[in-house]
């Protein structure tokens, strides 16, 4: 099993936000939508794979919404159909998913897990000795800053900054072929 989870200071936490322009009005929901469906479409949904996100914009900070890859029963071929997934979670409202009012550090508490932390200047996932399970923490937008006792790994998917959605989907190819 592997896990992604990401922690968005301005995304929305209201169900209520439009079906266009979530780039504009839902404190880049849209980026947390991407990673979405990095984490759980391929040619249907990842059952080997859980995504974790806690949003903390208006109103109703902070809200974790746990996708369940394994119990998931909905389709993710576009950014539009991953909105509407985080609208249904967040309504309660999707097998698979539940919403609730965890922090992000008590959802890294709950993991269970070794945690890998992406960033810039981590070591090489290549030279690490990654194996599953694993969590896989990732900024949406930018680093994380990360809790001082949290024992995480920093990894790194390469010398540049790369799209949130792009890093996950290359962790998973480099997971599949290499372990």
């Amino acid at each position: 099993m592997r896990a992604f989870l990401t922690y968005s200071k301005t995304a929305t936490t209201s169900p209520a936000f439009p079906r266009r322009g979530l780039a504009s009005h839902t404190g880049r929901l849209d980026v947390i939508a991407r990673m979405l469906r990095a984490a759980l479409w391929w040619d249907g949904i990842r059952r080997d794979t859980n995504f974790v996100v806690t949003l903390g914009g208006p109103p109703n900070a902070p809200l974790t919404l746990w996708f369940k890859g394994r119990e998931l029963e909905v389709s993710l071929r576009t950014e539009r159909e991953a909105a509407e997934a985080i609208r249904y979670c967040m309504k309660g409202e999707l097998k698979g998913c539940k919403a609730s009012k965890h922090s992000f550090e008590e959802v890294l508490k709950s993991i269970g897990v070794p945690i890998y932390f992406l960033t810039e200047g981590g070591k090489d996932i290549s030279k690490v000795g990654t194996r599953l399970p694993a969590a896989f923490v990732l900024g949406p937008q930018h680093d994380l800053e990360l809790p001082s006792w949290l024992d995480a790994k920093p990894i790194s998917v390469g010398p540049k900054s790369y799209l949130a959605s792009h890093c996950i989907s290359f962790i998973h190819f480099w997971l599949d072929t290499n372990l």
